[in-house]
This record gives C-alpha cells, structure tokens and sequence, in this order.
C-alpha cells in the first residue's frame, strides 16, 4: 500500500495531512464556494440533481452542444426548456470559471468519502469481536489496555518495515496501548512462509514471537527460505520452520477475510476505535487518532 493512500474516517485535521495527496490546493475553501454558487443557481431539487448528473459533460457543451442535448433531454424528467436553462447556466459558469468543474469533482469525491467512511463504521462496528477480541492475535504493549490498535501487516511489505518503528514510539508514549497484530501473506511465497512460521510461533512458544517478528521485519530485503532460516536459528525456533501449525491456515484466512469485509485493500493498515489508518502515515497522524480515541472514550464513560 503506497504511504499517501486515501485516509478514512479521520479526524479534520489528520484529512488536511492528506489534502495534498488526494487533491490539489482549496479543497475546503473551493468546495464552500462551489455549494454557495450551486445552490444559488439551482433553486429547485429537481435543478439540482440534473445539475450534478450534468456537471461532468458541461464542458462538452460548448464544442458539442447536440450530444449533450441528446444525451440528456432522454433522460431527464425536466421539460426542454429547462434542461436548456440549466445548459445555459452551465456552460456560462464553465466558461467564467473553470475552476468549477474541479469544484464539483471534489465535492463528489467528498461525497462518495462521505459514503464509504460510514460504511466502514458499519463493517467495524458488525465485527468487533474479530477485530479486537481474537485470542490468537499476537499483540505488543499493555497486558491490560485501556485503548487498543489492531494492525495488518505483511512481513514482505516495505511500508510496513517503516512504520514498525512508529508504532514502537507510539506504545513507550502511551503505556495503556495494546497493539493487535494481524499478519497477511499479500507479498508472495516469501511473506506465506514468514507468516506460517511467526503464526506458529506465537502459538506454541509466544514469548519468542515478537523477537522473530522483530527480526523478520528488519530484513532489508525480501524474504526466502534461507532468511527465515536464519531467523530461526538465531532465535532458537527452527522447529517451527517448515512444521507450520494446523491452526495457522485458518487465522490467516480469517484476517484477510476481515480485511476484506472493512474494506482494506493493503498494508500497513491500522484501526483505532471505528477509524481505519491505512497506508505510512506520519507519527503524528497515528498519534493524534490514538489521541481522539482516548478522548472520545473518556467521554464516553463519564457520560454513563
């Protein structure tokens, strides 16, 4: 997953991290003026959504203005005379400023964020218990959290190397972290391997897991047989290589499964709360969510 993938649901200011990448400069500002002058144009519903539907091929009216004719006066319930007014008001607005157009792609795509945020929510409030209560999950920080983190990662992934450290600092600086770690093999055979044999030994002999883990991450190139040999012989665990345990297939199968159903499409990817953190984020981003998932808990229980 590229670090400057699309966030989801996160806070205002940790989206205005992400602006630059998703979209060019004034996206707040632009959008503001774009519904001022849109619901100031088109008065009525009606108006409103032919407009919409419109906005795309607006720019073709002014060189084809038969095939945007044709193309809407099909299927639109307004009568000709209006589609013909809402042409007009267009291809008028286009051409004074066609900084609108960008506008109104931006407000789509807000929309459509809008959309899919709530629908992550949905999924991540539907599958709690496989997101943050699995017993077989490895996990890093507090025995007993009072905030938690649940992170997809594939031991091949190179985002997912980078931002270990991160999340390191973020654990010394919040003791009350509980970090849940998810392992998926979506780099090829190597990371299957690697997950096969870090699964097993979390599962047999825990307390050397995370120093495999540790290791397998810091290996500066992909991983093959021989490295998790290695691995394994420095931690004491080469029983583990190639003898991976039965229970295995079915975890892996079930986190990729969960990533699936929330919708995530690579690693790293982290959850707090009901906030997906996809891709390399600045530390500050991860600890800012972290920050708005304590508050909004907080208040969640002195309300109660």
């Amino acid at each position: 997953m590229k670090p400057t993938i699309q966030a989801q649901n996160l806070t205002e200011s940790t989206k205005a991290t992400y602006a630059e990448n998703a979209i060019h400069s004034n996206g707040v500002t632009s959008m503001s003026k774009f519904n001022s002058l849109f619901n100031s144009l088109f008065g009525s519903r009606k108006l409103q959504m032919f407009a919409v539907s419109g906005v795309a091929m607006a720019m073709l009216v002014v060189s084809l203005p038969s095939v945007s004719t044709m193309a809407y006066a099909k299927d639109s319930s307004l009568s000709a005379a209006q589609q013909q007014e809402v042409r007009a008001i267009l291809k008028d607005a286009l051409i004074n400023d066609p900084d609108l157009l960008k506008e109104a792609i931006i407000a789509l795509q807000q929309r459509e964020q809008e959309g899919a945020d709530m629908s992550m929510q949905t999924s991540i409030a539907a599958n709690q218990q496989a997101i943050y209560e699995t017993k077989s999950d490895p996990w890093k920080g507090a025995a007993t959290p009072e905030i938690s983190m649940v992170y997809f990662t594939d031991f091949n992934c190179p985002y997912c190397k980078k931002i270990e450290p991160l999340l390191n600092k973020l654990i010394e600086e919040f003791p009350q972290l509980k970090i849940i770690i998810k392992m998926v093999p979506l780099q090829g055979e190597g990371s299957k391997m690697a997950v096969d044999f870090a699964q097993t030994v979390w599962l047999n002999e825990p307390e050397k897991y995370l120093k495999v883990k540790d290791m397998l991450m810091s290996s500066p190139r992909g991983l093959d047989a021989a490295a998790i040999a290695k691995v394994a012989k420095l931690t004491a665990t080469e029983r583990w290589v190639g003898n991976t345990d039965e229970r295995v297939a079915k975890m892996v199968d079930d986190n990729i499964n969960l990533m699936n159903e929330l919708g995530i499409g690579g690693t790293p990817s982290m959850i707090v709360a009901d906030t997906v953190i996809p891709g390399l984020v600045p530390y500050e981003v991860l600890k800012e969510q972290l920050e708005a998932a304590i508050a909004a808990k907080d208040k969640t229980q002195k309300n109660s």
